[in-house]
């Protein structure tokens, strides 16, 4: 059994390191802003029937979402607060905007975040039920944190953020092309649960190696080889500063911006485009990148990645994620 101090760091590490990829990839306008018709208005909405969502049974569940943004958002219910939830899978817990969620008399502190004056403590709730749409995942732990820098930049109210905890057990199929997400149960073994649901042929595959909760894949750009994380919740790509000088060939520099950091400190990066990044059989010819530090991101989740794969990689493609086979599969885009 892990001490309860290590079970404590575990957790400072992570939030650290999450805090530092939202500060970095929640960054609206660094290169190109957002396409007026990928932001709805939004509002915080109580008792959901959630009208455009199918569910032909539990194992199966379809459920269209919005792009704020580059962020996707989908509406779903933590006990009995409904709204919308960012699908995050680059986070490892469900993650409740503590500005709508107290921690109530079963709430503990589980860390404080250094003396950065970025997060001063984090607490731990126990949630009965997360519904989204027929879905109901039962006894989750969520951490309470402040979404509030996120909720201006967007100028949306969002709840929290969907990680890996909540949908672990299912296949998850992203679906840029139709804006629709589905959840598969899987047993053990990947296999899904519900046989009889409609399933298309995939066109492509891609193992990938599971470090904590982060799918980590392996790209490689003007034949250098480079481990990258793929994250639903990266508006753009990132790419560590420090990779062979042969990937920063094919980086070309569009701007400089300064970004907000860990602790509010002002870190200036490199905004431009990397080039030719290729994933098994999978070719980007262009995709929107930050040149930054990923060390934060590597000391936190103890792990040695050279970039991180986000929205820019993503919405070209219809994607499914299987955890417990460990691999990417890609789909044909429906021809309209």
């Amino acid at each position: 059994m892990p001490s309860i101090a290590a079970a404590r760091d575990s957790t400072i590490r992570s939030l650290r390191a999450w805090i530092c990829c939202a500060c970095l990839l929640i960054s609206f306008g660094v290169i190109a802003g957002p396409d007026p018709d990928d932001n709805p208005s939004l509002s915080l909405l109580c008792n959901l029937s959630f009208p455009q969502s199918a569910g032909p049974d539990v194992n199966t569940i379809y459920i269209p979402f919005s792009l704020v943004g580059q962020l996707i958002m989908v509406e779903a219910r933590v006990d009995t607060v409904s709204g919308y939830f960012m699908l995050d899978t680059g986070s490892e817990k469900l993650v409740l905007n503590k500005e709508y969620f107290s921690a109530g008399s079963n709430g503990r502190a589980v860390a404080a975040v250094g003396n950065t004056g970025m997060v001063s403590a984090v607490m731990e709730k126990p949630v009965d039920s997360l519904q989204i749409d027929q879905l109901v995942v039962r006894d989750l732990d969520a951490h309470l944190v402040d979404l509030h820098h996120i909720e201006l930049k967007k100028n949306i109210r969002m709840m929290g953020i969907l990680g890996y905890e909540v949908y672990k057990n299912f296949e998850v199929f992203i679906d840029f092309q139709n804006r629709v997400i589905v959840f598969t149960r899987v047993n053990r073994k990947g296999i899904r649960v519900d046989t009889l649901a409609p399933f298309e042929v995939p066109y492509d595959s891609l193992p990938f190696e599971l470090l904590h909760h982060l799918i980590v894949v392996q790209a490689k750009v003007n034949a250098v080889k480079l481990d990258m994380i793929l994250d639903s919740g990266a508006e753009l790509n990132l790419l560590d500063r420090k990779v062979n000088r042969r990937v920063l060939d094919k980086f070309t520099i569009i701007k400089r911006v300064n970004l907000i950091g860990v602790g509010k400190n002002e870190v200036e990066v490199l905004a431009g485009a990397l080039n030719e990044v290729q994933c098994g059989n999978q070719y980007s010819e262009k995709m929107n990148n930050l040149l930054t530090s990923l060390d934060e991101i590597n000391q936190s989740f103890d792990v040695n990645v050279q970039g991180v794969l986000g929205y820019e990689f993503l919405k070209k493609r219809r994607v499914l994620i299987n955890y417990q086979k460990r691999k990417l599969y890609f789909f044909n885009l429906v021809r309209s």
